[in-house]
């Protein structure tokens, strides 16, 4: 491999590097703006504001995107920082109105990040501006050079994005779905063919496709999880991708299992199905059109007028009838995955027919656009169950205690304590706990550094000057690389060596320094255990439990129902309901970065619970529109095996309800799974006896169809429930 010269190794995405480059930026950008007003000008307010406009913007925010598109979002919110510096120097004149203005706008700052990853990347950054206009001196006459300050450390760090030494454009989750596409429709034009001739290695590819689809693996400013419907149609159609990719591999097994078994319109309905795949992944990836389900429309015609005339008396019936049916399965899946894309692409979509009492539809978002989507997120979000909600009611009460204690003890240099709650708040107990020592210790560390240095160099300024950019570009890049501790030292260190060179620094100001940051941690620390102490991870928790609890109860009202033991109530509904705050909830998880629940790995396979959910929804539907009230009473022990089945899933997903309530998990049990566990080769084991030779009822199909259903829905619960040590798995 040949060796990288010049500058291109900057341009590598391993993110250590990725870390070097960019506080290599912010320091470039940081010391241009500080020496600039500083010696150029002799402007103090302006270079200490010129500095901090780069700093908050490139070291305390998170920004996705491409280097143009993270520059377009900074040139966007400088008047939204412009306002925030003027605000915190109006209510600078006594500490009660700083600290209300700053309950205000910690609130508001934090709440705008719902379904807005950008905004809410940046909310660190933008409280800083007003934390930092807020204390003393209270100076209203130093209001234009602090906007020129901040207008020209926020400028150079937009032009620094995009020319100097920029990222490489981040990967698309559109290329991760086009991967997986391109992947399934390989396995499924080879299961089309005669003879099936599946690759060998297609089970273990189709399983790995699966696993880049969950977010947990996907790194932060690739995740889709911004409120626009772009976004939205990616998560679901991620969700439809996860069950065609597990049908398909049973498939490819089933096929090394048995290769004689093949029915011709079966395989026509598996080629039409490639062929969308295939459409799908030139779609996603740019190198075609939107994909269209045009493919599917008279290979499934043909396919339904096939079925239900097959040679029941041959020898491998079973295997043909479930075959089919999960060929049919896989291309309901697969027009449902084309509508996603096609809103991911922007392309139309047919209007939402769907019925008054089964709304919200799966596509209801397809015609709205990014910003009645952003502004349904912020009411949907504003009540003390949401995160976001949580999340800056939190924030927003420890930065005004803050303000408020820093402003009756009088301490000197007390943006510090304000900015250190910042740095160790999280949306969990334990974030902040995981937080709150690396902070102290670093502050720490760095004190101590910092007294020798002001007692040995003084009042010598240009040492400080020196000695600053390497300063801050340690402190900027050890973070991400050695931990937060390092970060939090070489900070301490390199924020006094810029003050030192505004007034004259004594030994002293390390100690001032520390007890600034104690305060401002313990008050963070104090606040974020106390108020909803969960975070993300706990509302996912009970989330995804509704979710589970009510769809496995909406599978046995319809299987009651359709089996003539039961009518039809509002558990559909239900489930409908918790599917979307499920999905909600995991949305807010995802662009939590950094907090780990112990009890509740990070890896465990949210995204199948919302799979789960997700199918029950849409095939429990389309079995209660086309099964009426007892349609397959008249083949009791179909109707037996049935409702076997969707007892036996609600009973293996009640120990993990459970687990997920209490947050106390239990280990699975020892004992092996029931053999005799009803399955769908029992259900068409019956269809096929019952027909005796003849072509089967119609209506019988329908039970084959919803026994393949209870049969993927029993995989996935089983494999998201947890083992014995806590983990899970995902299915194909």
């Amino acid at each position: 491999m040949p060796r990288r010269g010049g500058l291109e190794w900057l341009r590598a995405r391993d993110p250590g590097l990725r870390a070097v480059r960019r506080s290599a930026r912010v320091t470039l950008v940081a010391c241009t703006g500080f020496y600039t007003a500083r010696y150029g000008l002799g402007n103090h307010v302006a270079a200490i504001y010129a500095l901090f406009g780069a700093i908050a913007t490139g070291g305390m925010s998170f920004v996705p995107g491409t280097p143009r598109e993270r520059a377009r979002t900074l040139l966007a919110v400088l008047p939204v920082a412009a306002a925030l510096v003027t605000l915190g120097t109006v209510l600078g004149v006594h500490s009660w109105t700083a600290a209300l203005g700053m309950f205000v706008v910690g609130f508001l700052v934090t709440y705008a990040g719902v379904g807005a990853p950008r905004l809410g990347g940046l909310a660190g950054g933008l409280q800083a501006f007003y934390i930092l206009a807020c204390f003393p001196p209270y100076a209203p006459t130093t209001l234009g050079a602090r906007l020129a300050g901040l207008a020209t450390g926020m400028v150079l760090m937009a032009a620094a994005e995009m020319w100097l030494l920029p990222d490489p454009p981040p990967g698309r989750y559109a290329d991760r779905l086009a991967r997986a596409a391109g992947l399934a429709s390989g396995a499924l034009r080879a299961l089309a063919a005669e003879p099936r001739s599946p690759p060998s290695d297609s089970p273990e590819k189709l399983r790995t496709a699966s696993q880049e689809l969950r977010l947990s693996r996907v790194p932060d400013e690739e995740r889709p999880t911004s409120a626009s419907a772009r976004h939205r149609a990616l998560c679901q159609g991620a969700a439809y991708m996860l069950h065609l990719l597990a049908q398909t591999r049973q498939l490819v097994q089933e096929a090394h299992d048995a290769p004689a078994t093949h029915d011709p319109a079966a395989a026509r309905l598996l080629q039409a199905s490639a062929a969308a795949c295939h459409d799908v992944a030139l779609g996603l990836s740019g190198r075609g059109p939107a994909p269209s389900d045009a493919p599917y429309t008279a290979a499934a015609a043909d396919f339904e007028a096939h079925r239900v005339h097959p040679p029941v008396w041959c020898p491998n019936s079973a295997a043909v009838v479930r075959g089919g049916a999960i060929a049919m399965d896989i291309a309901h899946t697969g027009t449902l995955l084309i509508t996603a894309v096609r809103i991911a692409l922007g392309a139309p979509v047919p209007a939402d027919a769907t019925p008054p009492a089964e709304r919200p539809g799966p596509f209801w978002y397809a015609e709205r656009s990014t910003l009645s989507l952003y502004t349904r997120s912020l009411r949907a979000h504003f009540t003390p169950r949401s995160v976001y909600f949580q999340n800056a009611v939190r924030i927003a009460l420890a930065l005004a205690a803050a303000r408020l204690i820093v402003g009756g003890l009088d301490l000197a240099h007390g943006l510090w304590a304000l900015l250190a709650t910042i740095t160790v708040m999280r949306t969990s107990a334990t974030g902040t706990r995981t937080a709150l020592w690396p902070a102290f210790g670093g502050t720490l560390a760095g004190a101590a550094v910092v007294a020798v240095m002001l007692y040995s160099v003084a009042d010598h300024v240009a040492v400080y000057a020196v000695v600053l950019p390497p300063l801050y570009l340690l402190a900027f890049s050890a973070g991400p690389v050695l931990g937060m501790g390092w970060g939090q030292a070489f900070s301490t260190i390199a924020t006094a060596a810029a003050f030192a060179q505004l007034g004259p620094a004594r030994p002293g100001l390390a100690a001032v320094r520390f007890t600034d940051v104690v305060v401002g941690g313990v008050i963070g620390a104090l606040v974020g255990l106390l108020a909803w102490p969960q975070g993300g991870a706990g509302e996912l928790r009970r989330a995804c439990s509704r979710l589970l609890d009510q769809s496995t109860r909406a599978v046995t009202e319809i299987i009651d129902t359709i089996a003539g033991d039961g009518t039809a109530g509002d558990a559909l509904a239900r489930a409908r309901l918790a599917q979307v705050i499920a999905e909600t909830s995991y949305v807010q998880y995802a662009t939590e970065r950094g907090d780990q629940d112990p009890a509740h790995p990070a890896d465990k396979d949210w995204m199948a619970v919302l799979l789960a959910g997700n199918r029950v929804i849409t095939i429990g539907q389309s079995l209660v529109n086309h099964c009426s009230s007892g349609a397959l009473a008249a083949w009791p022990l179909s109707a037996a095996h049935l409702r076997d089945a969707a007892h036996h899933l609600r009973l293996t997903a009640l120990p993990l309800i459970y687990d997920l309530r209490s947050r106390k998990p239990r280990p699975a049990p020892a004992e092996p799974p029931d053999p005799n566990a009803p399955t769908d080769r029992t259900v068409i084991a019956d269809v096929l006896a019952t027909s005796g030779g003849r072509a089967p009822d119609p209506l019988l199909y329908y039970a084959v169809d919803a026994a393949i259903w209870l049969t993927s829905l029993q995989t996935v619960v089983t494999a998201i429930r947890p083992t014995t040590e806590g983990r899970t798995t995902m299915p194909g």
